[in-house]
């Protein structure tokens, strides 16, 4: 007698020793299933739990097919038999590795093919020339040795908890030979019952647990050399099957032996044809004695053709569908219910969100944000994330992984788990499915999506901080400081323990660099005042010094400044104009607060000798700048500006030494008028196109007055520079306008 597992329940059932030859001995993780294809029927209807109405759900949810599911299995008949040849045609030659890779994308089918069709399928039909084979069936998780050591002790005693054997096989498969393999494998099947005549056949499902859950890389490694090497012996007595994702290929790399196995004998499993999902809907229904209506199959085939990861989001569906029917609801109000195929999924999403606590809530919303890549004018998709980046600092690691566990567990995998050697441990959504229909979600999204930008390129900066020595070049400052320091305010419970204490670093940095400019200006100022301090001790000194030498100077500057005057006195009949210019020339220079210091009234020969000038000559000065006639002068109030417009269309401006300052265009045509104000800050202009524009003294012109149809002849400004009159030429009429400068 021995106790045998069946879909979570033990039964006991009777297997005669002789008949095990005959027998599928499997197991599943921790357990392992004696299994005849003969009594599959029988012994399937004897587990399942009855229901009411209609009977026992047909279909699997989240949840792969196992063996016991074969008869209801459909859809997948040619890959059945496509693997079946393969794995026969791996026998035919001694020197051929026996190993089997089934590869596929998450949510392709491969467990369900392998377990629920290959498997089945070796029972109904042996190999030629063997006897049905003893299969052995485990998922690696952590600790891929110790998977292997239980099925092996199971089959080998018998026993569902074989402990001491596990813990005797776990260290055979660990010894190293003389020739430095691994074998202990193949040891151990050549000692198992029957196994001259009954093969063994060891389907490794889920395989990317090897790199995604195990740590230790001894322990991989031993666990791949034990597989390939017992696969690889002349005595054919152990074939392995292995179904691994595709998104794992790379990381097969690490073991080339492994990596051109999976490269010459992978078989990559295709999506299903639309006929195929139709079986796969529409058979285990019939055989249940409740076919679906054909509109319902049509649309759920329409919905999961060509969908990345159909399969388990179908059987989720039609899970879904029965459990409405055994309530006497049709199909399709279940299925618009549930929102269609992925909706079921995003229902499964809620209720697990609803049965956490609030601290598991916050959590799960942290986790599912990380995992979204958002989409830049497209969808969002699904972003693979370290798991350290959803760790709040708020959280401890702890309590993220069982909610993240309650998500990825085997029967929801809502979320897969990975492990890259870049990345360490890393999470992704498994069905983007989420995204259209998860209203949950789409809330959070919608209300964070510039925050989570903003975290995700504080999370690369962070990044770089750290990789670069922490080093505070690689820290923000203003603006993105004060930027941060807001995100910090309305969303710090979610930044992780390094975001925060790149926060608080950067924070620190400018708040330093802040104190240095404060002590920096301190010291310059001290320093100042210890420079005026010396200034003023030599000042006295210099001081007399510098006095005794302008007096020196004014003296000879005096007399210099004296015969010039005498000479330019004399010059007055033969050049008057000289003599002026020469004279007031002799003005500036006498007034010079270095000559005219401490006496400040001019030398009378100065004086004597502009005056003469003066009075002796017409012409003061000439500005000869204009290349055409000269209409209109103005001189300031001081005498000290002078003026000019003319038939050039510009007006210039002149210091008292006939030096032109600037001059400006701004009139189309001749400048007829031009006025400065007593306080020579503005220039009024006026010409033949009919405007009136103001200007400072720079040239910037200020306004410019329109509405005279012809030439503007004179103007005037007020001494408040309020109001300006403006004489228009006799075709306006002779009318004198008053217009007012604002």
């Amino acid at each position: 007698m021995s106790d045998s597992t069946f879909g979570g329940e033990n039964r006991s059932i009777a297997i005669e020793r002789d008949a095990l030859s005959s027998a599928i001995i499997s197991g599943d993780g921790n357990r392992v299933v004696i299994y005849q294809y003969h009594t599959a029927q029988q012994i399937q209807s004897e587990l399942l739990p009855v229901e009411t109405n209609i009977g026992p759900n047909p279909y699997k949810g989240l949840l792969a097919f196992d063996e016991e599911d074969a008869e209801r299995y459909f859809g997948r008949e040619a890959q059945i038999s496509r693997l079946w040849n393969v794995f026969r045609t791996l026998h035919e030659d001694v020197s051929q590795i026996r190993l089997l890779p089934i590869l596929g994308p998450s949510g392709s089918g491969k467990s369900s093919l392998a377990r629920a069709g290959l498997i089945p399928e070796l029972a109904r039909r042996p190999l030629p020339g063997k006897k049905q084979a003893q299969v052995t069936i485990l998922v690696p998780g952590a600790h891929p040795l110790e998977a292997l050591a239980g099925v092996l002790a199971r089959v080998a005693t018998q026993d569902l908890t074989p402990v001491a054997k596990t813990r005797e096989f776990v260290d055979e498969l660990q010894r190293i030979n003389k020739t430095g393999a691994y074998d202990g494998l193949r040891r151990i099947a050549d000692m198992l019952p029957q196994i001259a005549q009954s093969s063994l056949v060891v389907l490794v499902d889920q395989f990317e647990e090897v790199y995604s859950l195990c740590k230790n890389a001894d322990e991989r490694k031993a666990f791949i050399e034990n597989l390939v090497d017992a696969a690889a012996d002349h005595s054919a007595r152990v074939s392995v099957i292995v179904t691994l994702r595709s998104d794992f290929l790379g990381e097969t790399q690490r073991h080339p032996v492994l990596n051109q196995l999976v490269a010459q004998l992978g078989l990559i499993i295709p999506a299903m044809t639309a006929d195929e999902l139709q079986q796969a809907i529409a058979k285990p229904a019939e055989l249940a004695g409740h076919p679906l209506d054909e509109a319902t199959v049509n649309l759920l085939v329409q919905e999961a053709q060509g969908r990345e990861g159909a399969l388990p989001l179908l059987q989720f569906a039609l899970t879904r569908i029965w459990e409405g029917l055994t309530q006497g609801i049709e199909p399709a109000v279940t299925l618009k219910q549930i929102g269609g195929v992925g909706g079921a999924l995003a229902g499964e999403a809620q209720r697990i969100f609803d049965n956490l606590s609030p601290e598991e809530k916050e959590i799960a919303r942290r986790i599912f944000l990380g995992l979204v890549q958002l989409g830049e004018g497209a969808k969002d998709t699904r972003r693979r994330a370290a798991f350290a980046g959803l760790v709040s600092h708020k959280d401890s690691p702890e309590q993220v992984k069982q909610v993240i566990g309650k998500f990825a567990a085997r029967d929801v995998r809502l979320i897969t788990l990975s492990s890259v050697p870049e990345a360490g441990e890393t999470a992704e959504v498994t069905h983007e499915a989420l995204f259209e229909h998860w209203r949950q979600l789409d809330q959070w999204l919608d209300s964070s999506r510039s925050d989570i930008r903003f975290g995700r390129r504080l999370e690369e900066a962070a990044k770089a901080w750290d990789e670069h020595e922490r080093k505070e070049g690689s820290l923000w400052r203003p603006p993105d400081l004060d930027l941060l320091q807001r995100y910090h305010q309305r969303a710090g419970n979610d930044m992780t323990p390094l975001q925060l204490e790149f926060f608080y670093a950067s924070v620190d940095a400018e708040e330093a660099r802040k104190q240095a400019a404060i002590k920096a200006e301190k010291e310059q100022k001290r320093q100042r005042q210890l420079w005026i301090g010396a200034l003023s001790t030599g000042f006295v000194f210099t001081t007399t010094i510098a006095c005794f030498a302008i007096y020196q100077w004014q003296g000879s500057e005096r007399g210099r400044i004296e015969q010039t005057a005498l000479a330019a006195k004399s010059l007055l009949s033969a050049d008057p104009l000289t003599s002026l210019v020469t004279a007031i020339n002799l003005v500036g220079q006498s007034r010079s607060p270095l000559f005219s210091f401490p006496n400040q009234s001019l030398p009378s020969s100065v004086q004597d000798s502009l005056f003469s000038a003066v009075q002796n000559s017409r012409e003061k000065n000439i500005f000869r700048i204009h290349n055409s006639s000269v209409n209109l002068v103005a001189i300031s109030t001081d005498g000290q500006t002078i003026v000019s417009g003319g038939d050039d269309g510009k007006v210039r401006l002149w210091d008292s030494k006939g030096k032109q300052v600037t001059e400006w265009r701004g009139h189309q045509g001749d400048v007829n008028s031009v006025v400065i104000s007593t306080d020579k800050r503005t220039i009024v202009s006026g010409g033949d196109d009919g405007k009136v524009r103001l200007w400072d003294s720079k040239g910037k012109q200020l306004a410019e007055l329109r509405g005279h149809d012809h030439s503007v002849t004179s103007i005037a400004i007020s001494t408040d520079k309020q109001t300006i009159l403006i004489l228009p030429t006799a075709k306006s009429r002779g009318i004198l306008e008053e217009s007012t400068n604002e």
